[in-house]
C-alpha cells in the first residue's frame, strides 16, 4: 500500500491532467491494433509496397482506382 501512494504522490500532476483535458490517445491506439491485425492476416505479403496499400485503404486514405475496361 505505501509504494502505491508513494506512486500516486509521484505522478499526481499527470493524474491531475486526465481529468482536466479530454485528451487520449484510443483513436492512435485503435489504428496500430488494427494495423497490427492486418499485419497477422496478411502474413506473405511480399512487398512492402502492398501491405502498406492495403492499410491506408482500410483507413479510407486511399481509394481504389477502377481501370475503364
Amino acid at each position: 500500500m505505501k509504494t502505491a501512494i508513494s506512486t500516486m504522490k509521484k505522478y499526481i500532476s499527470y493524474i491531475e491532467n486526465t481529468f482536466k483535458y479530454k485528451y487520449n490517445n484510443e483513436v492512435l491506439e485503435g489504428i496500430n491494433n488494427k494495423i497490427k491485425t492486418i499485419k497477422r492476416i496478411a502474413f506473405g505479403y511480399r512487398c512492402f509496397y502492398h501491405f502498406k496499400n492495403r492499410i491506408l485503404i482500410t483507413h479510407n486514405l486511399v481509394t481504389i482506382k477502377k481501370g475503364v475496361h
